[in-house]
């Protein structure tokens, strides 16, 4: 399976799996997975594969889109239309485009036609900053729709947020997504959120950081649950979903909507439901920095580890930070939390040609350490 981090110590399971009982029989529908070949990352993904990390995850539904092509995307979306059309209902189909593409508006509305509920954009793969007068007429033709209007707002782009406000403003019948919780523009995005249902984030990504700061400062009726496969596994971030957004203090019926019930009423053209205002930053509750420490620590051991190098003296350091000399709550969670960057580092000793399989321990690390006043995750006890 080409899903990144899918392959992790057995013994995290029952961890990453854990919170989920407050959810009940939910079908979660997860708003970001990819399928392709050719795109230029080298990252890959078969429509076979992404339904085994739903099926791993036990997720039952999620939009599906083209990766990066770099020679047009007619073709791409023609694979993702068929493999939706095969799905038996687990796959929804989103068109990829490229506003530089002569054909773009047709192409978008080709795929509108076809049964794709909505269009992604991408502007950091596919070069072109906003605003972009062939988007803005691709906004009005979702508008139409009814449609789904995706935007990758994540690492490598420039500032998109107040550009995708005013479409959010002018078109209200489409759903404007900024993908991997908006992280180009969330602190300039979230003033104007609150007044705008139609503007939503998904939490496809991994930075415990920003997770928190969009639970605490979107409204949760406009927050998707979203994986990135193949580039992340839905086990490892439906965990951190569950984590962080019960940190912030959402009930069940929030934490319900972003896990996929919001998604299904908007792929139903159905109203979306007020979910409630955002929980506010006081939330999270006093600063524990040894916490601070290691979850600052876990977070430069993934990135290394990500780009293939030994993420050991971060992991180690982490280890450090958790040292306290008091017996009370805290102390307990520091101790998870070293626990389980020890089994990265375990792992990383055992693997050193594959520090990537450190990433999910020190994940779960992070996610605990950046959410103190949680507690100590029952599994753990």
């Amino acid at each position: 399976m080409p899903v990144a981090l899918a392959h992790f110590d057995p013994a995290l399971r029952p961890l990453l799996e854990s919170g989920r009982e407050a959810l009940g029989d939910v079908a979660w529908f997860d708003a970001h997975t990819h399928i392709g070949q050719n795109d230029p990352d080298g990252q890959k993904a078969t429509p076979e594969e992404i339904l085994a990390g739903l099926d791993e995850a036990g997720h039952r539904h999620a939009l599906l889109f083209a990766m990066h092509e770099p020679a047009g995307y007619r073709d791409a979306n023609d694979a993702v239309l068929a493999a939706c059309a095969a799905s038996d209902g687990r796959f929804v189909a989103l068109g990829r485009v490229t506003p530089h593409a002569h054909d773009a508006l047709d192409e978008a509305e080709r795929c509108l036609q076809a049964g794709a509920r909505g269009i992604k954009l991408h502007p950091r793969s596919d070069a072109f900053g906003l605003p972009h007068p062939v988007v803005h007429r691709i906004a009005a033709l979702v508008a139409e729709h009814e449609g789904i209007l995706l935007f990758h707002a994540g690492r490598g782009i420039p500032h998109l947020g107040a550009s995708v406000v005013d479409l959010a403003r002018e078109f209200p019948r489409a759903h404007l997504v900024l993908a991997h919780a908006g992280i180009s523009d969330l602190g300039r995005v979230a003033p104007a959120a609150a007044d705008l249902p139609n503007l939503c984030f998904d939490t496809a990504w991994w930075q415990v950081s920003d997770l928190l700061q969009l639970y605490a400062t979107i409204p949760p009726g406009q927050i998707l649950y979203g994986s990135d496969m193949p580039y992340a596994a839905g086990l490892l971030t439906s965990f951190l979903f569950l984590r962080l957004g019960s940190a912030v203090g959402l009930g069940a019926e929030a934490l319900r909507g972003i896990a996929g019930e919001q998604l299904a009423r908007i792929v139903a053209r159905e109203p979306a439901a007020d979910l409630g205002p955002a929980p506010g930053l006081a939330a999270l509750g006093e600063r524990i920095l040894e916490a601070e420490r290691a979850a600052a620590y876990t977070s430069i051991a993934c990135q290394l580890a990500y780009r293939g190098v030994d993420p050991s003296e971060p992991l180690a350091l982490a280890v450090s930070a958790c040292q306290r000399t008091s017996g009370d709550g805290p102390a307990d969670l520091l101790e998870a939390v070293a626990a389980l960057c020890r089994m990265a580092l375990d792992i990383v000793t055992r693997r050193p040609d594959r520090p990537r399989a450190s990433i999910p321990a020190a994940l779960a690390a992070m996610a605990l350490a950046g959410t103190p006043h949680a507690g100590v995750p029952a599994v753990l006890v």
